[in-house]
């Protein structure tokens, strides 16, 4: 396995990799599950694996050298993505127990989009991992052109100044000079909307039901409303203050997203040559897709 940064020592490192393994052989087949309590007492239980697990997996570098110095910019970008994982899919974990499905679903979203992301930077050539940089900057153009126009006309005042400088401060650390900014006019990774992003990964249709559709929820709509946040009565609406309870529609599926995602990581980073920690992370995955595959039995009957 590789080397382990961040994480604890190693000895410790893999008897909770022994006992997330032992679990999860374990769990197999499950037990009677007669209600939807059931079910999420199992997946909450998968969840808190696997948030350690992605921690783990983003933690290991194929080198001591890596471990010591860090990264190139290009792996950070990755390993970056991995990180904002980690800390979404905890958000969702959280929000899962404290049964507020509502906000559940935001952070799913967000996963499927970062998820995606990620995916196709692993697969694309360096070249998009500038592309991805500039791209980034699309609202520090529209701020600095207004910026600059209303110095012309007038003293800046001091929070504008502090702004320009901070905007030409990461421009110099990302060593995008203000004219190539200015000329930018492709605002999205190698010119790729997001469908033609999830089409090239060979995962169009996911565009309407996991992207389009969970935007709903990012943004409020009204679908989001009347589904979420309002209840309807004779005549007319009222405030619902309650929000709904998770069930595995919402915990596998995302799961399994982010596991499957973090094995991608962990072989393009070619951090876990003796597969150890894959080999967890791919028994840990068959548990959560029998429980969605029973789950689907259960809403059936």
């Amino acid at each position: 396995m590789g080397m382990i940064r961040i994480m604890q020592a190693p000895d410790a490192l893999f008897d909770d990799l022994k006992a997330i393994d032992l679990w999860a052989t374990n769990a197999l087949p499950l037990p009677p599950l007669v209600t939807n309590d059931d079910y999420m007492t199992v997946a909450i239980e998968i969840m808190n694996h696997a948030h350690f697990l992605i921690r783990v997996g983003i933690s290991l570098t194929p080198t001591e050298l890596h471990s010591e110095k860090g990264v190139t910019k290009r792996t950070a970008i990755v390993i970056g993505h991995l990180v904002r994982i980690h800390k979404l899919y905890n958000a969702l974990r959280y929000h899962t127990a404290e049964r507020q499905r509502d906000i559940c679903m935001i952070f799913t979203r967000l996963l499927v989009e970062t998820v995606s992301k990620v995916e196709y930077l692993m697969k694309a050539p360096r070249r998009s991992f500038r592309s991805f940089v500039v791209a980034s900057y699309r609202p520090e153009k529209e701020m600095l052109e207004d910026l600059v126009q209303k110095s012309a006309a007038r003293r800046p005042l001091p929070i504008e100044k502090r702004m320009v400088a901070s905007i030409r401060r990461n421009l110099r650390e990302d060593r995008i000079s203000v004219k190539e900014l200015i000329a930018n006019r492709r605002w999205d990774v190698d010119g790729k909307n997001f469908r033609q992003i999830l089409s090239d990964l060979g995962h169009e249709e996911g565009y309407a039901y996991g992207f389009g559709g969970g935007s709903h929820w990012v943004h409020g709509d009204w679908f989001d409303l009347k589904s979420h946040h309002l209840e309807k009565v004779d005549g007319g609406y009222l405030p619902r203050w309650q929000s709904g309870i998770p069930d595995p529609r919402g915990v596998c599926p995302a799961t399994i997203l982010c596991l499957t995602c973090l094995t991608e990581f962990i072989e393009w980073n070619r951090s876990d040559p003796d597969r150890f920690v894959v080999r967890v992370i791919q028994r840990l995955l068959e548990v959560v897709r029998r429980l969605d595959a029973a789950h689907e039995l259960y809403l059936q009957e």
